[in-house]
């Protein structure tokens, strides 16, 4: 096995194509992005673009999401070593400037003589990809965007859930006399810029919320949302406080020596500083109501959007049901599907699940067989899930429940024990199957 065609230039195609190239393999990586789509979901012309938000969650040694990047990092992933060059101040959280991610993992792959990279090329079945693309294995990486004729192809048991995006705006358009930096107890640097709210101008906010104009979902579709993209304003319909609970949560902040009713944040989306991601802010209130609303947060009242939120229908393959033990299809064994359309959810996880199927691949040629992570592991955590049969399988995400390694620890001792001892086991099974004897010089 020399050849591999990947279709789709996100997270897991573009790690997976590093991959194997690294390891000697000849890789023709086909950008994608979908020919009509909403503006405000794509943006950029290069590959590995973030979307939903620039941030690839905590780095906070105690978190599943640290754990997962931890154990990718001793793999070797190319992306997170492009994201550490590229990094944007978020506390304790890895945020990349989006632009300069796209741009740097663009220079990977151009350094790499073992990948041909092609952009504007539709395809729109396997059978397709097949005929134009000839190749000894592929991988459809094509992300939860997967135009309905290719995802038809791969199977008629698709599921689906929507998703969500925040507003981002202009640092030019805010007041910062009403807004200050902080990071939540003070931890670290003062990364985020911070919007306090009394109850009253919480209030404020909510009515406008729940009154606001919101687009319409399609007839034949049941809203289903992921909780973590869940649009603000259904989380504020199951009750007035649940923002205050969730992402507008005061806790950890102090103004004037009082913790304020509520806090909104505010994260860079770029070096520079002139682009914040309003956090939490997912919604799907139409243009105009969202510069109504939003500009009743102090120090919003002239913000100036530069993208507005918004929701998109994301679907997923029924992984338990369609992907053999080394998540090639069980109809089309020469196929492997990878990244969020297999059901995977978020950014790392996305680019574990490409570093994981190019390592599946690697071993494939050489007729042997990847023995799966410990179980006490976040990335054996999430290939056992994405093959255990379920009566109704949910996109996975790197999270505690996941793993076995039980321990009588205290919670907050248990989370370190459970990333410690995780990470080892993976630096084990790292060292026991596959090292760095496999890529070459």
């Amino acid at each position: 096995m020399r050849r591999v065609t990947i279709l789709g230039a996100g997270l897991a195609g573009c790690e997976a194509a590093l991959q194997l190239a690294a390891r000697g393999v000849t890789v023709t990586l086909i950008e994608a992005k979908p020919a009509k789509v909403e503006p405000a979901v794509y943006h950029l012309d290069g590959p590995a673009e973030l979307v939903c938000s620039n941030s690839l969650k905590s780095e906070s040694d105690a978190t599943p999401s640290y754990q997962l990047k931890e154990e990718c990092r001793i793999a070797g992933s190319f992306l997170l070593r492009a994201a550490d060059t590229v990094k944007v101040p978020a506390g304790e959280s890895l945020a990349v400037d989006r632009d300069r991610f796209s741009e740097a993992t663009l220079g990977l792959l151009a350094a790499e003589p073992g990948i041909t990279y092609m952009q504007n090329t539709a395809v729109d079945s396997l059978d397709a990809l097949r005929e134009r693309f000839a190749a000894d294995l592929y991988i459809v990486a094509t992300g939860p965007l997967t135009s309905p004729r290719l995802l038809a192809s791969l199977s008629a048991d698709n599921h689906y859930f929507y998703d969500a995006i925040a507003p981002i705006v202009s640092a030019e358009g805010l007041d910062l006399t009403k807004l200050f930096w902080a990071d939540r107890y003070e931890k670290g640097q003062p990364d985020f810029l911070n919007c306090a709210l009394t109850r009253q101008e919480y209030d404020r906010f909510v009515d406008a919320l729940l009154t606001a104009d919101k687009l319409p979902y399609a007839d034949h579709e049941r809203p289903q949302f992921f909780d973590r993209c869940m649009p603000i304003e259904t989380m504020a319909e199951r009750g007035r406080n649940t923002l205050s609970f969730g992402p507008f949560r005061p806790v950890g902040f102090e103004v004037e020596g009082q913790r304020p009713y509520a806090v909104v944040q505010l994260r860079a989306e770029n070096i520079e500083r002139s682009a914040f991601n309003i956090v939490g802010c997912q919604t799907r209130m139409r243009q105009q109501a969202q510069r109504e609303v939003f500009r009743l947060l102090p120090g919003l009242e002239q913000a100036e959007f530069l993208r507005y939120g918004s929701v998109h229908r994301n679907s997923y393959i029924n992984a338990p049901e369609l992907l053999a033990d080394d998540l090639n299809l069980l109809k089309h064994p020469d196929t492997y599907v990878a990244g969020q359309l297999s059901g995977v959810e978020g950014y790392n996880e996305s680019i574990f699940s490409g570093l994981y199927t190019a390592l599946a691949i690697v071993a494939r040629s050489e007729g042997k067989t990847l023995p799966l992570p410990p179980a006490a592991t976040m990335s054996g955590g999430l290939l056992r899930k994405l093959r255990a049969k379920a009566a109704r399988f949910a996109p996975v995400n790197a999270n505690f429940s996941i793993i076995d390694n039980p321990t009588r620890l205290r919670k907050r001792d248990r989370k370190l024990f459970h990333v410690a001892d995780g990470v080892r086991q993976f630096r084990e099974w790292w060292d026991n199957n596959l090292g760095e004897r496999d890529i070459k010089d």
